[in-house]
């Protein structure tokens, strides 16, 4: 088969050999993946010999799911013609949705449906998402909506502001600052000065997830801040920790596909390509080039 593979520091699309899945795991035949922020860090720092890539959607070849549809998240491995896949992570697709949204499902939409786990109901409550063009924001949007939450969002591109609202956001606004709160809950992949503003946001008893550092900065804030929130906590999420722990799975996964195939929440696909463009839509990514998600097809 051929795959993506890190050899001598550089990203090489070669010959490798097919993956043996264990007595758990599923192969999967790739019929598309899609790319997160966190996986350029990733692919960079990976050793020779590594098949990076987390999102992936195609057949079931041999497993217990033969024949099937499915979507997953795997540790490595998706960039490649098979896949072996976890069993317990892996859903399947419902009849009705397209194998390239089913990709853009695995990372960003499961870790918005567990921040919102995090949360617990959030009916009638104000919530804040920072990051809304991205794909974890644009699943909140909507996943907050269907919850009965007031959702405020915070997106850098104007131009991005109305297709938001359309999503389910109540309020838009271009940066942080300009949030009115107190939130009963925020959803926060900024980092740096966007997170110490949303422990001054956040409501007494009130949640904050943590998901990302996008900008890159270290975060500076008083701590009496924080403590003066009562109760109000931060909890620190990673998907593939929360999979490995089983609070996250396939079932989870299969109930956000079924929200897609309903038409109650739509998948933020922003770009197609064929998997042979890889290097530079990963380029792309890297430099904010689009919001959403990007899907490359095998």
């Amino acid at each position: 088969m051929k795959a993506w593979i890190k050899r001598e520091g550089r990203l090489q699309l070669e010959d490798v050999p097919e993956p043996a899945p264990g007595s758990d795991e599923l192969l999967v035949r790739v019929e598309a993946f899609s790319l997160n922020r966190g996986e350029v860090r990733t692919a960079r720092a990976a050793a020779d010999g590594v098949i990076p890539g987390w999102d992936v959607a195609g057949t079931v070849v041999k497993g217990a799911k033969e024949g099937a549809r499915v979507a997953a998240i795997v540790n490595n491995g998706a960039w490649a013609e098979l896949a072996r896949v976890p069993a317990v992570r892996a859903a399947v697709i419902p009849d009705g949705v397209d194998v390239e949204v089913a990709a853009t499902t695995p990372i960003a939409g499961l870790t918005a449906m567990r921040a919102f786990a995090v949360a617990g109901s959030v009916v009638g409550k104000e919530i804040l998402i920072t990051g809304g063009s991205g794909g974890v924001g644009q699943f909140a949007i909507q996943l907050g909506a269907i919850a009965g939450a007031n959702v405020t969002t915070i997106s850098s591109r104007e131009s991005q502001h109305d297709a938001l609202r359309k999503l389910g956001a109540r309020d838009v606004v271009t940066k942080i600052e300009d949030a009115n709160g107190p939130f009963d809950f925020i959803l926060e992949s900024v980092g740096g000065s966007s997170f110490a503003k949303a422990i001054e946001l956040v409501a007494r008893e009130g949640t904050i997830v943590t998901i990302g550092n996008s900008a890159e900065e270290p975060t500076t804030f008083n701590v009496r801040t924080l403590y003066a929130k009562g109760a109000a906590k931060v909890y620190g999420l990673i998907i593939f920790e929360e999979m490995e722990q089983r609070r996250v799975t396939g079932r989870d996964l299969e109930q956000l596909l079924a929200l897609i195939r309903d038409g109650r929440v739509e998948a933020p696909v922003e770009v197609r390509r064929c998997w042979t463009e890889l290097p530079q839509v990963l380029d792309d990514l890297e430099n904010r080039r689009y919001s959403g998600k990007a899907v490359l097809t095998v």
